[in-house]
């Protein structure tokens, strides 16, 4: 597990410049270690399996991943309870595959991020 030593400033706010009109806020990351990250959704829709293909492909596989259900509606034969799991098997630096329990329609956000070199 790695850690992260950083935090987010706002560039606009990092002088003592006092103008008339404020900019808008422009956050920046500064930290020991690069990040990488990408967050989404799928929406699945009476299915037990969907690929999620990140926009930017990882420099490895060694990223951590997250699938939250948001929004679930049950299907005609059974509960909505659903339990997200990654497959570990097929995922690669450029998707990775999210299994449920069982069938189910809604949607889901993924976030997966990459702490290090």
């Amino acid at each position: 597990m790695s850690s992260l030593r950083a935090k987010i400033i706002d560039r606009n706010r990092y002088s003592k410049k006092y103008p008339f009109v404020k900019g808008p806020k422009r956050p920046t990351y500064l930290g020991d270690d690069d990040l990488a990250l990408e967050l989404g959704s799928l929406t699945f829709t009476n299915e037990n399996a969907k690929t999620f293909t990140f926009e930017a492909p990882f420099s490895d596989s060694q990223y951590t991943v997250v699938a939250i259900p948001r929004e679930i509606s049950a299907v005609a034969d059974g509960s909505a309870m659903v339990s997200l799991v990654i497959d570990g098997l097929t995922a690669d630096n450029t998707k990775v595959t999210i299994k449920a329990s069982a069938k189910f329609t809604g949607k889901v956000d993924v976030l997966a991020i990459r702490i290090g070199k």
